[in-house]
């Protein structure tokens, strides 16, 4: 058997393959390596010839699932178990029977020490998460290893050392890590800046995990590109611009010499560059790189909360200005001013209303402003409020509001929705103005307006009273009498219908309560009709007293034009008048027919006809079209269906 070199790869003996060999029973791969060394390739040659001792550890060693390694002799000849080849990488199995300085020589100058002082003392040396620079994959890695060093005795002598080891690499690195993800959280959350949060990021990654972080620096994106805030220890030389501004423009991490370059975010934009640099001795695939994603993640939700907190307070400052500049407009405005909630408390009211009511905040805010309204004008007010608040409508009020000394002034308010978040209705924004000197001359106005409409009514009674007096006791003459008092009465109604709105003397407007359309025409073209000379046809509706002024007013300027220039000016002239309700939309159509011939337009539109049109036009946004042909005028008007409710 000796001399004879065995296939390693071959499986491992059940039992003893020569005298001396049982010790390899059950020793898997490592039993097989061990069974070919020989002395051309171990400085202990064969298995077989190895002392007692020797072959009486490997017994224990070879089968323990333990990583245990054995380093025997003054070289230090290196016998391991299968469960140590892992932690040595491709170390194995070349390492297997040779001297540990040829295979661990990058570590010499550390596990060397190591082994000569437990072979001179003889003492057991115990080390926990001891850090090693291995090359076990073709590059130096950091790794860490608990570790178990015993003498092992021969002849009074230390022969060999059993090394116990249990890699803990990973568990190290996680808890570093773990450290530095605190700490950098800690340090963001205390930061009140951008900056300083970069910078304090940077201070801690570097204080509690510098392994990690050789080197740092962090970019910000601003309006003059890419500038450090924050740095950490000595970066490569080199030109990083191009990498920085693809890592800035794609948002994707990339790979720089000595380096990874991550993008910082704020929000879903790229605010601006990490720059971290890498241990040599660790691979940046697998949880190297994502614990540096992970930073970089910290770092971005720091610059995305600050940012919104900036924003924030700019807002808040901007809304805090634009308040003052409200309130100082507010309170010098020559108008009282107030504003409401959704819900329709007042939560506002200038200084001007409290001077002008004698009311305090106290007093005023909530419902409290409703106690200034006259008591005859106060339920209207509210009814008002409360349904342009429920349909977050603008409204327009008049009412009589208390002054500080007592007295009442008539007062127009108007208001319209404020809109908040998304276009929500936020509450009402309005003013208070003094109507009184407008309300004093409408009622002069007004009681002119009565005595001009008591004389002119009392002309036309007078003149149907002298016809009819004068036709006393003749047949004929009574006739015509007759007919004249009545065209008078109708045109006193007329006249009533094309007065401006003025109220009665008993206070209230003209009633008009159950006027329809065609109720309208026949009234005022009664005067003019003379038997069948006047018709009226087609759809009929209700008329609301807005609209009755402005028809009247259109219709009694067509009846007098027809009758001075028009069909009405002859004998066999006639006057046909249809309605139409179409789309929400009135039509009227005034047809003359046998009257003079027309040449055209007229030369110049006459002042009745302006302000008749400009009366349909403003009071219930109707129009009217005037067709001036040769046979006689046809007049198209409309009117929405809203503006004859008025």
């Amino acid at each position: 058997m000796r001399g004879e070199r065995q296939d390693p790869s071959s499986s491992p003996p059940s039992g003893p393959t020569a005298p001396g060999l049982g010790f390899l029973h059950g020793a898997g791969e490592a039993g097989a390596l061990i069974q070919a060394l020989d002395g051309t390739n171990s400085p202990l040659g064969l298995a077989e010839g190895w002392s007692a001792t020797l072959r009486c550890v490997m017994g224990i060693v070879l089968p323990s699932r333990a990583q245990i390694a054995v380093f025997w002799g003054l070289d230090y000849v290196a016998l391991y178990n299968e469960a140590y080849a892992p932690s040595i990488g491709t170390k194995h199995p070349r390492a297997m029977g040779r001297p540990a300085r040829e295979s661990w020589g990058e570590l010499w100058d550390v596990l060397g020490p190591l082994l000569d002082g437990v072979r001179e003392t003889g003492e057991t040396l115990h080390a926990h998460d001891a850090r090693f620079l291995i090359d076990r994959h073709g590059y130096l890695e950091e790794v860490f290893f608990d570790i178990s060093y015993s003498a092992v005795h021969e002849d009074g002598a230390v022969a060999g050392i059993v090394c116990v080891v249990a890699e803990t690499t990973g568990r190290v690195l996680a808890d570093r890590r773990l450290r530095g993800l605190r700490a950098t959280g800690l340090s963001l959350a205390n930061a009140g800046r951008v900056e300083e949060a970069c910078a304090a990021a940077l201070s801690a990654m570097a204080a509690e995990n510098p392994a990690d972080l050789p080197w740092g620096r962090i970019l910000l994106d601003g309006e003059a590109g890419l500038s450090t805030v924050a740095s950490h220890g000595a970066a490569p030389e080199g030109d990083l611009a191009d990498v920085q501004a693809a890592v800035l423009r794609a948002g994707v991490a990339r790979v720089v010499p000595g380096g990874l370059a991550l993008p910082l975010m704020a929000g879903a934009e790229v605010a601006g560059v990490f720059l971290a640099g890498l241990n040599p001795n660790l691979r940046v695939e697998g949880e190297y790189g994502s614990y540096l994603g992970l930073v970089a993640g910290q770092i971005s939700l720091a610059i995305t909360r600050l940012r919104q907190q900036e924003e924030e307070r700019r807002a808040a400052a901007r809304l805090r200005e634009s308040e003052a500049r409200f309130r100082n407009m507010a309170d010098h405005a020559p108008v009282l001013v107030w504003m409401t909630e959704p819900d329709g408390r007042c939560v506002y009211l200038s200084q001007r209303w409290y001077a002008f009511t004698g009311q305090t905040p106290e007093t005023g805010l909530g419902d409290g402003w409703l106690d200034a309204v006259h008591p005859e004008d106060r339920a209207h007010a509210k009814a008002v409020f409360a349904r342009a608040t429920a349909t977050a409508s603008e409204f327009q009020i008049e009412y009589r509001l208390r002054r500080a000394d007592g007295a009442y002034v008539w007062m127009i308010d108007a208001a319209a929705p404020r809109l908040g978040e998304e276009g929500r209705f936020a509450g009402f924004i309005g003013s208070v103005l003094d109507i009184g000197d407008r309300r004093r001359a409408e009622e002069a106005r007004d009681l002119l307006a009565r005595e001009l409409s008591h004389r002119i009514k009392n002309i036309f009674m007078v003149t149907g009273g002298l016809a009819a007096l004068s036709a006393r006791g003749d047949a004929a003459a009574e006739a015509f009498a007759a007919r004249l008092q009545a065209r008078l009465r109708a045109l006193s109604l007329a006249h009533d219908l094309v007065r401006p709105e003025v109220p009665e003397a008993g206070g209230g407007p003209l009633s008009l309560r159950g006027l329809t359309l065609h109720g309208l025409l026949q009234a005022l073209l009664e005067p003019y009709a003379d038997g069948e000379r006047v018709g009226v046809e087609g759809a009929d509706c209700p008329v609301g007293y807005a609209a009755a002024n402005a028809l009247a007013l259109v219709l009694h300027e067509q009846a007098t034009n027809a009758v001075k220039y028009g069909a009405l000016s002859a004998p066999a002239g006639r006057v046909r008048i249809t309605t139409r309700l179409e789309d929400g939309v009135l039509r009227l159509e005034w047809r003359e027919t046998g009257g003079p011939r027309l040449g055209g337009p007229p030369t110049r539109r006459g002042f009745g006809t302006m302000l008749a049109a400009r009366s349909l036009a403003g009071q219930v946004q109707g129009r009217m079209v005037h067709d001036w042909r040769p046979e006689g005028l046809v007049m198209q008007l409309e009117v929405p269906r809203a503006g004859l409710e008025r």
